[in-house]
């Protein structure tokens, strides 16, 4: 997702719209500059000012046991680092796979532009911490004193005596090379979830996911997830974090009879309820997932009565999937997650949608048979999952 963090009206700092991907966990760096920056490109309205590919260049020191500096040299840019956040730190990937001895992760500070670095030197395992500073975005500087252990055995390595007392001292310059500046800049593709209401191509989703969007793409219709369809917006309801669109395409004829129906109803605290939806596209696959919960709250964030809180987890990729009852009843439409809080998503209440649907000068005739009624999950999810779709903006 970019995640952006306010509640439905944009203003409350604790709450978060879930549009599309975000910069995640993973455990399996990449190894070429090229999938690097497919990676953050990806990500970049994500992206963290220290993430991105840099130029490594630094200069060595070494002062006698008198602290008298007794040689220097310069080492010009010569290897390319990548700085990838992973959890709440972020780490460094030497591309190209030059042996590298030491591991790096950065922590942010409590000052903006300033990191706290930590440094582990695999062979001595000592570590040593230095203040990071970035300035303009564009430039990491730091320096660090090797820990005497590693400088033993560095002095080993490549044949010299060590003499107690001698320091060895590294001065870094780190020139950002990507993303650039301009990068930021360009039209970025995001990705949510769609739900059918209608065989004529009718599609309900999220405000926040189209909007401001050039271009709206629904991929995934009869399962096919290589196969796009343009669309455009029929009608759209800001407060309500609410939108209509329709495929337009020359190559589209129906997406079939949909099986479920929209119940408008009261739903109880306490009731099952499941969501599907195409969270982190990028790490999880085009493959729809399925969270499954309960009512917690018939009121959303502060109390917002045209939201349920629910149980059922959410990520970046599901805003606009539906909410089903346990009877295979659209009851909402999920568009939110808390941040300060495990477990506690939000979905629109389906009245609000009827609503908007019933502006349309030429409403669609819904649904009234559910074909999922009394059936399994399984079964359920099965029949569904071919009328829940992404859609793809930019």
């Amino acid at each position: 997702m970019p995640q952006i963090q306010c509640n439905m009206k944009k203003s409350v700092l604790s709450f978060i719209f879930i549009i599309s991907i975000s910069s995640g966990i993973f455990s399996q760096p990449f190894s070429t500059q090229s999938q690097w920056e497919k990676y953050f490109t990806d990500r970049i309205q994500n992206l963290d000012p220290i993430e991105g590919i840099w130029s490594v260049s630094y200069t060595g020191k070494r002062y006698d046991s008198y602290n008298r500096l007794v040689w220097q040299e310069h080492f010009p840019p010569s290897e390319k680092m990548a700085i990838y956040k992973t959890g709440n730190v972020y780490m460094r990937y030497n591309i190209g796979g030059i042996n590298d001895y030491s591991n790096f992760s950065f922590q942010n500070s409590a000052t903006s532009g300033i990191y706290i670095l930590e440094i582990y030197f695999n062979a001595s395992r000592s570590i040593t911490t230095a203040n990071v500073v970035l300035a303009g975005n564009g430039l990491l500087e730091f320096s660090y004193q090797e820990p005497t252990a590693q400088v033993r055995i560095n002095f080993a390595r490549f044949g010299q005596q060590y003499v107690t007392g001698t320091k060895m001292v590294f001065e870094h310059n780190w020139i950002k090379l990507f993303p650039k500046a301009e990068d930021y800049n360009k039209p970025q593709k995001s990705s949510g979830t769609g739900f059918a209401i209608s065989s004529n191509g009718i599609i309900v989703t999220n405000y926040h996911v189209i909007d401001g969007a050039n271009s709206i793409i629904v991929r995934g219709i009869n399962s096919d997830f290589y196969k796009t369809y343009k669309a455009k917006v029929l009608a759209s309801d800001r407060n309500n974090d609410l939108a209509l669109i329709q495929i337009d395409d020359y190559g589209f004829t129906s997406l079939g009879t949909i099986p479920y129906t929209i119940r408008t109803g009261a739903t109880g605290v306490g009731e099952n309820i499941f969501v599907l939806g195409y969270p982190l596209r990028a790490t999880m696959g085009d493959e729809i997932k399925l969270t499954n919960g309960i009512i917690s709250s018939r009121s959303g964030f502060q109390g917002d009565v045209t939201s349920y809180q629910i149980s059922a987890p959410v990520q970046p990729g599901n805003s606009g999937g539906p909410l089903f009852d346990n009877q295979g009843n659209i009851i909402g439409i999920i568009n939110a997650k808390h941040i300060g809080a495990e477990n506690a998503s939000y979905a629109v209440k389906t009245s609000y949608l009827t609503n908007l649907i019933d502006l349309l000068q030429n409403p669609p005739r819904l649904q009234t048979v559910n074909s999922l009624s009394e059936k399994s999950l399984t079964q359920q999810v099965e029949l569904a999952k071919r009328f829940v779709y992404i859609i793809e903006t930019e």
